[in-house]
């Protein structure tokens, strides 16, 4: 067994130029990466910026507002700027309509949010003009947008669970939480994510304009509906035209993308924090970086294994609907989730995440490979697909977070001083 898995590995990494691989991963590691920075800062955020819990839920909806070398060389480069500017701008805030609200970090995050919207569109097709071993490195590199900030965010801690303080105003005492300073500070943190930005749009540089990412390219047939090939390529290697789908399987699997899109970037980010901070800024902060490196460790399974059946993937997203229905209930349930001030309650709120992130990587990684052959437009599609779904996902749950208040936050002091 073992043998047959690297005579595997090895007929994958075979006839293949690993410099590519790497441009293909930093390229795809400009994706999200600015986005989920953000998103692994936010258990520091939270409890500094005035829109609170709710903060989340504000992000998310920024995220869905929905193409051209020059236009990813634009958008890429702006992404870089954007990050290093929040570096110095995160905490600021201004009064809009009588309420304090975090108008730097909003904006900002606008910006790094249309480079990762436009990359299911505009990113992940322009992957087709290249050998398909590339694409599973682009993907790779998606997921690791979301790898590399949790890593990072991880060493950097929250500090720990709030303390209660005693503070004496106005001649009453009150208890007001205290947070434990973090290893480095968020403008450490964005400089960071700036830097790597910066390296994504040299790697894409790159791509363009060096001979051996230029000869990796492909020539697609002249009947083949894609995107423009550059002239420069050599004909050697050819897309596969025998390619075939039903159309009631196309549809499910594009149904499937924008279900999975749905809760993993419109609905469970927005009510992370109802259902985690309850347990603990630990748990919070595990289950945000944790979760984060879940998702591209998933995908880097498709190194080293055959994709799976449709089946499976239907299989796979009926667990990662109980998953996530479970943490829905669990933020319902906020301020008072069950098992709360437990090991366990803790223990299963953490990798209940981490299960949801793992299965919508490996799950959308699946959808996306069975689309690469299509000679038509099926990655264009699933972009779609992406983006209709998350839209849903973050309008409903946005709603739900701000008006309808189905979602309740708590404070540990107010908790304490109850009893």
């Amino acid at each position: 067994m073992n043998n047959k898995r690297q005579n595997m590995l090895s007929q994958k990494l075979s006839n293949r130029r690993l410099l590519v691989d790497l441009l293909a991963l930093m390229f795809g590691l400009g994706a999200w990466i600015g986005v989920n920075g953000i998103y692994v800062q936010l258990p520091l955020l939270v409890n500094e910026a005035p829109e609170g819990w709710s903060l989340p839920a504000h992000m998310v909806i920024y995220n869905k507002w929905a193409c051209d070398k020059y236009i990813t060389y634009v958008l890429l480069a702006a992404g870089a700027m954007s990050t290093f500017i929040l570096a110095f701008l995160y905490d600021k805030t201004t009064i809009i309509f009588g309420n304090k609200h975090s108008t730097a970090l909003l904006s900002l995050m606008f910006v790094t949010a249309i480079v990762g919207c436009t990359s299911s569109v505009l990113f992940m097709p322009y992957m087709r003009n290249y050998r398909e071993i590339y694409l599973v490195s682009y993907l790779v590199g998606e997921g690791l947008s979301g790898f590399v900030p949790s890593l990072v965010a991880l060493i950097q801690g929250v500090g720990g669970n709030p303390e209660c303080l005693n503070i004496t105003k106005s001649g009453s005492n009150e208890l007001i939480p205290y947070y434990p300073e973090p290893r480095f500070s968020s403008q450490t943190f964005f400089i960071f994510i700036g830097t790597l930005l910066f390296l994504c749009f040299l790697a894409f540089l790159g791509l363009n304009n060096l001979s051996i990412a230029i000869g990796e390219r492909v020539k697609h047939s002249a009947n083949m509906e894609t995107l423009p090939t550059d002239t420069r390529a050599p004909p050697s290697y050819k897309t596969n035209s025998g390619w075939a789908m039903s159309k009631q399987v196309y549809s499910y699997l594009l149904i499937m993308m924008g279900m999975v899109c749905f809760l993993g970037n419109g609905t469970l980010p927005s009510i992370q924090s109802y259902s985690c901070l309850p347990y603990g800024n630990v748990a919070y902060h595990l289950t945000v970086t944790l979760s984060s490196m879940a998702g591209p460790l998933a995908m880097c399974l498709g190194f080293v294994i055959k994709m799976p059946e449709i089946n499976f993937l239907s299989g796979l997203m009926v667990i990662l609907i109980a998953l996530s229905s479970f943490v829905c209930f669990l933020a319902v349930e906020s301020p008072t989730p069950p098992l709360q001030n437990t090991w366990l309650g803790e223990f299963l709120v953490v990798l209940s995440w981490i299960l949801i992130s793992g299965l919508i990587g490996f799950i959308k990684l699946g959808i996306t490979t069975l689309f690469r052959p299509d000679p038509g437009r099926g990655l264009y599609y699933t972009g779609v697909a992406t983006q209709i779904g998350s839209l849903i996902g973050a309008i409903i749950t946005f709603v739900l977070v701000n008006h309808a208040k189905l979602f309740h936050s708590y404070s540990p002091c107010l908790l304490v001083a109850a009893n």
